[in-house]
């Protein structure tokens, strides 16, 4: 696009400086060179917004602006006034062109849906039921018998079993 600017400008001071010397008629009179002029402005802008339709058609406008020049106007003058509108006319496709790097698509990335986490339940850990120690019931304790002497009765003057009253 540069280049097309560039072009357009030089093309604008050609013009100009041409009609600066409005009392030779093989020049382009002022108030043409001034339309001419605009309409290359119109033309650029179009490109730099990228309305290629619209610079082609202004470009039109500039082909008929120099076709309908006065024939006193410089043959050498006209064809290379053409010859420029012809270069830029090679350039607007391209120059109309998105840049070369492509604006980003933004793309949808999926939004994580957030997931649950399971809140631990606390596992009871099973307290150890006290198995109970059987305690020895004691057992009776025998109570120590004391063996009572049997006395036996002296021997004297009794009577012995057995013999009642034979005597």
């Amino acid at each position: 696009m540069p280049r097309l600017l560039l072009l357009g400008l030089a093309l604008a001071a050609a013009v100009l400086l041409t009609a600066c010397g409005s009392s030779n008629p093989q020049l382009i009179p002022a108030d043409r060179a001034q339309r001419l002029k605009d309409t290359v402005d119109r033309v650029a802008q179009r490109v730099n917004d990228k309305q290629c339709s619209s610079a082609e058609s202004g470009l039109g406008q500039a082909r008929n602006q120099v076709s309908e020049l006065p024939r006193t106007v410089d043959r050498k003058l006209r064809d290379n006034l053409n010859q420029w509108i012809d270069q830029i006319a090679s350039r607007i496709q391209n120059d109309c062109k998105p840049s070369s790097t492509p604006t980003p698509t933004p793309t949808e990335t999926p939004t994580e849906t957030p997931t649950k986490t399971p809140t631990e339940t606390p596992t009871k850990t099973p307290t150890a039921t006290p198995t109970e120690t059987p305690t020895e019931t004691p057992s009776a304790t025998p109570t120590p018998t004391v063996e009572v002497p049997t006395v036996q009765p002296p021997d004297s003057g009794g009577v012995n079993p057995g013999d009642e009253g034979n005597g």
